[in-house]
């Protein structure tokens, strides 16, 4: 799903395809609409490329947290936004993919509503638990939960999320239960189960980290099918037995429909040439974030395909919307 560090490195040192893309400058700020709150993952990445997109663009960059209903409130806004170039969305998984068989009823078409832009970058999750449970490994996990028969509680970051869906993925494939145990954010879950109190989680891979790399946590496996760098010890989920499981949260920028195809090009190009930057590689890095640059048409693709692919998840977690 996501580009080796080596292969990246080497594709990022290309000649940009659009060396025009710093004199094509814009009178008004950029509006980015971000689908979370202050602080939250896609605006610590949006403003890691802030700076960079600015300078490429000619263009002052307007970043617009509109946290609310999993992300559906800031993606419906900027659908509805005139497709005048100066509004676009940062989109996620979430709203773009999962929230289609969550909610009932959208009030925008994650594919037919919005002109893709790029796919910006993705990062892992990762299925960790307290030393207290006594498990390494995958298999240890499901030996564990099939001795479990009310079920081995898990915490995530909320109802719907991918690591809630992932559970449901962990009881497909090994036949036992597993309880779900939602929270507000990657965060609190994060320290439930480093304190104990929940003694399994799947969450994001930055906060866990460096609990990982202490022992305070035990990394059992990571959401995408290559370890990550920060990680090396730790095995995908996929080595584990969960057999082609490769996944990641993943971010890009869309435009209204109906954008011209000239601004969808012109910051294509500028997401390509920042992302190229060693700077902004080495911030998102710190994050364990990994860069993943695509065509428009791609993008498009992956919604599409990703819609599909978590939709029969949705259904057998039993997920309903906050």
């Amino acid at each position: 799903m996501t580009l080796s560090r080596r292969r990246f490195h080497a594709w990022a040192t290309l000649p940009l395809a659009a060396p025009w893309v710093a004199r094509a400058q814009g009178s008004k700020p950029l509006r980015l609409v971000i689908p979370g709150p202050p602080g939250g993952a896609s605006d610590i990445i949006a403003r890691i490329l802030e700076g960079e997109l600015t300078r490429l663009l000619g263009q002052t960059l307007v970043i617009e947290p509109r946290p609310g209903a999993g992300g559906n409130v800031a993606t419906e806004m900027v659908a509805k936004a005139p497709p005048d170039g100066q509004t676009i969305l940062f989109g996620d998984i979430g709203p773009l993919a999962i929230n289609v068989s969550l909610y009932p009823s959208l009030r925008y078409d994650p594919v037919r509503d919005f002109e893709p832009i790029a796919k910006v970058a993705v990062f892992p999750w990762i299925v960790a638990a307290h030393p207290s449970l006594g498990v390494r490994s995958l298999a240890d996990l499901f030996e564990l939960a099939r001795r479990t028969p009310e079920g081995l509680p898990f915490a995530t970051p909320g109802q719907g999320t991918p690591m809630h869906l992932t559970g449901a993925m962990l009881s497909k494939v090994s036949g036992a239960t597993f309880r779900h145990v939602p929270y507000k954010g990657g965060g609190p879950a994060t320290m439930d189960v480093l304190a104990g109190h929940v003694k399994l989680g799947i969450v994001g891979l930055p906060p866990a980290i460096p609990h990982v790399k202490t022992g305070a946590l035990i990394g059992i496996g990571v959401s995408t099918g290559t370890r990550a760098p920060q990680l090396p010890e730790v095995a995908t989920l996929q080595e584990g037995g969960m057999k082609d499981f490769d996944a990641g949260v993943w971010y890009g920028f869309l435009a209204p429909r109906g954008t011209p195809r000239a601004v969808v090009d012109r910051i294509n190009a500028a997401t390509r040439a920042a992302l190229s930057n060693p700077a902004v590689i080495e911030n998102l890095d710190k994050r364990a974030v990994v860069p993943a640059f695509s065509s428009p048409e791609a993008f498009r693709a992956l919604i599409e395909a990703e819609g599909r692919r978590w939709g029969p998840l949705v259904k057998a977690s039993g997920a309903t919307p906050e």
